[in-house]
């Protein structure tokens, strides 16, 4: 059934390409439409004002004399001209066929206000206010001006429902920063460069930390010197761009510029002294004949970590505390040799990326863009102990180990295509591919089993992911004979191939001893006898158990039409098939709206049914791992070797796991765009999204659980001598309701020679688990019968926490940049609402919270083409609340444990905005033209 679909889709797209290459027979010449751009007032060429055709993809930017010429069937159109900084401008032509028309545009100095023109959401050019979604602009000034080092925090400060923050004490997750929009998990994201799909992460998130269970794109993967400019749909757009579209799109618009050198140096360091940052970077780009270009970028970063961990207060040697002082007093030791280092980790980074197109004929260009990355991360994990004599090896380090993950991420990604005309049809065919692998290298640790022949560095084994993806878009203009202003009809199709791989580490970094649990065979034991735990500590390797190379590979068509019925009503309906070769078909589809009521005010809405399949990962990912828990008789935090099993594994099925599906959701929107004066626009929208099945990583199985721990254990059995006492599994186990309002205000003005750049916006956004789904397999397995008595064990408190409580609810920001001749400065203040922290037993809830951070930056040109600008990031330094623990007396307090004797002041289960305190930097730029 799946082939006869393929076959179906593939011979439509097929026919549609071949309708396509003959319509340039079926129709007339094609007639052009030339003219200028200039100012109204000095007459002077205006370059890089953008010329378009309203209804259509056909646009083009003025060269440096204002000119501007466009091929286009016969027909009759509207022409708009546009440049930041002046008033737009419209008139209406008639084309001819093989006929020239002159269109000139004067226009009037004003509309400060940056109203850019966007390509995601819509297959045909609008501005930010006229498209019937909310698209928010990052733009290059406000990426140049950032203090920020990396892309995903530059969003953040900018865009009010996107949040990502680095974590702490999570594995891989430590370098790789979990993302949200809307409040949605980082894979519930679409993530585009150039508008065509970017490649995920190999890394799963499976740690404590927001995101947990999710496969994200890495944004930090993109160099800023790089980027143009970030398009952020906030609104479902699954049935436009396929799966992962259910919060949103962010779109990542790379360079274009031509014959200029542009480059800064940054340093800086953190208010508590730690966490300095160099950065470097440099872009240019040339041209090439009339209409091409090859533009190049490079960038580099060193950023060493931060530390926020206190004096440790736990047990080092002994239980009894005087003896454990007196032990280490006569070691000439002190507590803070034993703490950890909680906070940001270290990284070397350096990307290489470039961005080209060059014309083929009057009619198409060839366009190309990609880059390389490649990322060294170290990060720490949990100190191992002497009293914890079964993970340390006493020959090799007496007073235990502080154990480090270190990580080496490469990136590669590449796109080609060819963009063009053929009679009515605009079309862009293309092919990407993209690819990210992920190595665990754990040093400073041993293999306890091992005894004295243990190494202390170790190859854990590497995760990697690849995609590639064949687009084929088209759009055309329909001549409505005046029926409607403008009516385009727009169609498609993707092929999309992935793969999904886990290698083992090095023998010794998950053996038990020398052979595992193979009999007669040795291992060192503890003085009781048992053996030591098996594998590397912090982090076990992959084994070749764990070894998978799994492919899949889906199909897709679209078809849709957007028009401008009127002055005053947009009106875009389209509708989207999907077919997967792992778990089978989709059909989704969308409506958006936008009705001008009176001059410069429109309300606008969108109502649309996404998915996102489940990624290889989710399907995949299998390996046993090693999670600090909070023990409830102690109340500290416990290791536990944790197995996740991947969705075909026997051990799954035997918990009653069944087979992952896609997730689906209901996305409703609505709102207002207003723009009162010229260079004042107000847009405010709220928005609902229903999803159903959500996939998620379930709670542990626990040999320890009361209820089912026997029967867990004998599940478990074959990998006791791996120390496995618990397991956790991918499951559709939730539905969920987000509600939430976003509200956006810009305002442009001159004042004193100069300009002044006010911008404010707030989110508000909830999410709810309105049911935990459990397969009466799962509970019939567990001899219950009875879904609601496991349903706690498969999504427990904590992990529901994760999706409702772990981001702040509220977020908002007010900025002011103002730019006069040489100088140029602007002032942010940042708000961060409350995050509450709820794990499996109540005692242990906190609510930390809100705060306000406020980021200066000061600028002036010493010459012309070179600038400094010095500021700070959160200038006060401010910090999230500590622990309850961390500030009282806490000798029997159920919350000693999250503070986790010392090592945790601040929460590493929920975010708001970091751990690392204020950032002061310097940097110079430079620009040559």
């Amino acid at each position: 059934m799946r082939l006869k679909l393929r076959s179906t889709i593939g011979t439509a797209l097929i026919g549609l390409a071949a309708v396509l290459a003959s319509s340039q027979a079926a129709v007339a010449q094609d007639g052009t439409i030339l003219g200028t751009v200039t100012d109204a007032d000095t007459r002077q060429p205006l370059d890089g004002a953008s010329v378009f055709i309203v209804g259509t993809a056909r646009g083009i930017f003025t060269s440096g004399q204002g000119r501007f010429q466009i091929q286009i069937p016969p027909g009759n159109y509207t022409i708009r001209a546009r440049l930041i900084g002046y008033q737009d401008a419209e008139q209406q032509v008639t084309v001819l066929s093989n006929q020239t028309v002159t269109v000139d545009f004067q226009l009037a100095v004003g509309g400060l206000i940056v109203d850019e023109l966007v390509v995601t959401g819509s297959r045909t050019q609008r501005s930010a206010l006229e498209t019937p979604v909310p698209v928010d602009v990052v733009s290059a000034s406000e990426i140049r001006s950032s203090p920020h080092t990396e892309l995903a925090q530059v969003i953040r400060e900018i865009i009010p429902s996107f949040n990502a923050s680095h974590q702490t004490i999570a594995d891989g997750s430590d370098h790789i920063n979990p993302a949200s929009l809307r409040g949605l998990g980082p894979d519930q994201v679409l993530v585009l460069v150039n508008g065509k799909r970017r490649h995920a992460s190999a890394l799963t998130h499976v740690n404590g930390t927001f995101g947990r269970g999710t496969v994200g794109v890495d944004l930090n993967s993109i160099p800023m010197a790089a980027v143009a400019r970030i398009e952020v749909l906030r609104d479902g757009a699954a049935a436009q761009y396929g799966s992962d579209a259910i919060a949103g799109v962010v779109n990542v618009v790379l360079k274009d510029d031509t014959e200029e050198l542009f480059g800064t140096v940054q340093a800086g360091v953190t208010g508590e002294g730690d966490g300095e940052q160099v950065k470097a970077d440099v872009n240019y780009g040339f041209r090439i004949g009339e209409r091409g270009f090859f533009n190049v970028t490079g960038e580099f970063l060193n950023r060493e970590r931060t530390n926020r961990a206190d004096t440790y207060q736990g047990e080092v040697f002994f239980s009894d505390g005087s003896a454990d002082d007196a032990e280490i007093a006569a070691r000439g030791l002190t507590r803070d040799d034993f703490s950890m280092k909680t906070g940001q980790g270290e990284a070397i980074v350096g990307h290489a990326f470039f961005n080209s197109e060059f014309p083929l004929g009057e009619n198409a260009e060839f366009y190309a863009f990609g880059g390389v990355g490649h990322r060294k991360g170290e990060a720490t994990g949990f100190y191992r102990r002497p009293i914890q004599e079964e993970r340390v090896v006493f020959e090799v380090f007496p007073t235990g180990f502080l154990p480090e993950i270190h990580t080496e991420i490469d990136d590669q990604a590449l796109s080609a295509g060819v963009k063009g005309r053929k009679g009515s049809w605009d079309f862009d065919l293309s092919v990407t591919h993209g690819r990210n692998s992920f190595r665990f290298n754990i040093e400073n640790t041993n293999n306890a089993s091992l005894g004295a022949a243990s190494p202390i560095s170790f190859d854990a084994g590497r995760l990697k992911f690849r995609q590639t993806v064949g687009n084929f878009d088209a759009v055309r203009l329909i001549d409505t004979k005046g029926a409607f202003r403008s009516l385009s009809l727009v169609a498609g199709g993707e092929f999309r191939l992935e793969n999904y791989g886990i290698g083992a580490g090095q023998f010794e970094s998950y053996s038990l001893g020398n052979g595992g649990d193979i009999p007669g065979v040795d291992f060192d034991t503890t003085s009781t006898g048992e053996p030591k735990a098996a594998g590397s500590q912090v982090f076990p390797g992959f084994q070749p158990a764990n070894e998978v190379d799994r492919f899949r590979n889906s199909i897709a068509a679209y078809l849709g039409f957007e028009s401008q019925i009127s002055d005053q009503l947009q009106l875009d309906v389209g509708g989207r098939f999907e077919n997967y070769s792992d778990f089978g078909s989709t059909v989704i589809g969308k409506a958006a709206a936008r009705l001008e009521v009176v001059e410069n005010f429109a309300l606008r809405g969108a109502v649309s049914t996404s998915f996102r399949a489940p990624s290889l990962h989710q399907l995949w990912f299998n390996n046993v791992s090693t999670q600090f828990v909070i023990d409830p008789v102690t109340n500290q935090l416990e290791p536990a070797r944790v197995l996740t099993g991947n969705n075909k594994d026997p051990v799954t099925r035997a918990f009653g796991v069944p087979d992952l599906k896609e997730e689906t959701s209901v996305n409703l929107s609505g709102g207002f765009t207003w723009r009162p004066l010229q260079d004042l626009s107000i847009t405010g929208d709220v928005y609902f999204i229903d999803i159903s099945d959500r996939i998620v990583l379930s709670s542990r199985f626990s040999t320890g659980n009361s209820d089912i721990g026997d029967q867990v254990a004998d599940i478990l059995e074959p990998f006791s001598a791996l120390g496995v006492t618990q397991a956790q599994f991918f499951a559709n186990a939730v539905d969920t309701e987000t509600f939430g309002v976003d509200v956006v205000v810009n305002y442009v003005t001159r004042l004193q020679g100069g300009i002044l750049n006010l911008t404010g916006s707030v989110n508000f956004t909830d999410t709810e688990v309105t049911a935990v789904n459990v397969p009466q397999s799962i509970a019939d397995q567990f001899g219950i019968g009875n879904v609601e008595a496991v349903a706690d064990v498969l999504f427990n408190r904590e992990e529901r926490n994760r999706l409702e409580d772990a981001l702040p609810r509220q977020k908002g920001s007010v900025s002011a940049r103002y730019s006069r001749g040489r100088f140029s400065g602007g002032v942010r203040g940042s708000y961060f609402g409350s995050v509450e922290y709820k794990p499996t037993d109540e005692l242990n809830d906190e609510t930390f919270d809100p705060r306000a951070l406020v980021d200066v930056d000061l600028g002036f040109e010493l010459v012309p083409g070179l600038s400094l600008t010095v500021g700070a990031n959160n200038v006060f330094n401010t910090f999230p609340d500590r622990h309850f623990c961390a500030t009282n007396a806490c000798l029997d307090d159920p919350r000693l444990g999250n503070y986790g004797s010392g090592n945790f002041p601040f929460s590493r289960r929920v975010t708001q905005f970091g751990t690392n305190g204020g950032f002061y930097f310097a940097r110079l730029s430079f620009g040559v033209k």
